[in-house]
């Protein structure tokens, strides 16, 4: 049809259809500016970068600690579909790093109780304690494993 690009009628209709071709296009973004040097050095380089989360275990602007490293394996084995097998919007699992956190309700010393849980992200690197919270924005990643995409946010206090 003259006048309309593939801009104009299927990027956002694919977009909006395939959120992994979404994440994916935000971590080549991100990918870039760190190749040009434009992430800060360590843990901070964390910040802003999109993460999966569990949809029931989703808290966003609640600050949470990482406690701990996931082994490869068992990130491997969370990524991958009940009873075996890869969804298709993780074609690589073994190119995710997983981090147990643990959010910190009722202030910063988690005096009104804690929640336990995991965050995933490709080429994702953070330090035990190391606190940070998730954006207030996500979108469903994977209905099949219940994972979301949002982002990391620095901690705060």
């Amino acid at each position: 049809m003259p006048g309309k690009t593939n801009t104009d009628t299927e990027e956002p209709a694919d977009t909006l259809d395939n959120p992994r071709r979404s994440f994916m296009k935000k971590g080549a973004l991100a990918t870039g500016a760190l190749a040009l040097g434009l992430g800060s050095a360590g843990s901070a380089a964390a910040q802003g970068q999109n993460v999966l989360v569990y949809t029931y275990d989703y808290h966003p602007g609640v600050q949470f600690r990482v406690q701990n490293a996931l082994e490869q394996s068992t990130t491997v084995r969370l990524l991958a579909r009940p009873g075996g097998g890869n969804v298709p919007e993780i074609s690589q699992p073994d190119d995710y790093n997983a981090y147990i956190i643990r959010y910190l309700l009722g202030g910063g010393d988690g005096g009104q109780g804690q929640i336990t849980t995991f965050v995933f992200g490709r080429d994702l690197t953070l330090s035990q304690g190391d606190t940070r919270r998730f954006s207030g924005d996500a979108s469903v990643f994977s209905s099949a494993l219940n994972l979301l995409s949002t982002s990391l946010q620095g901690g705060g206090s």
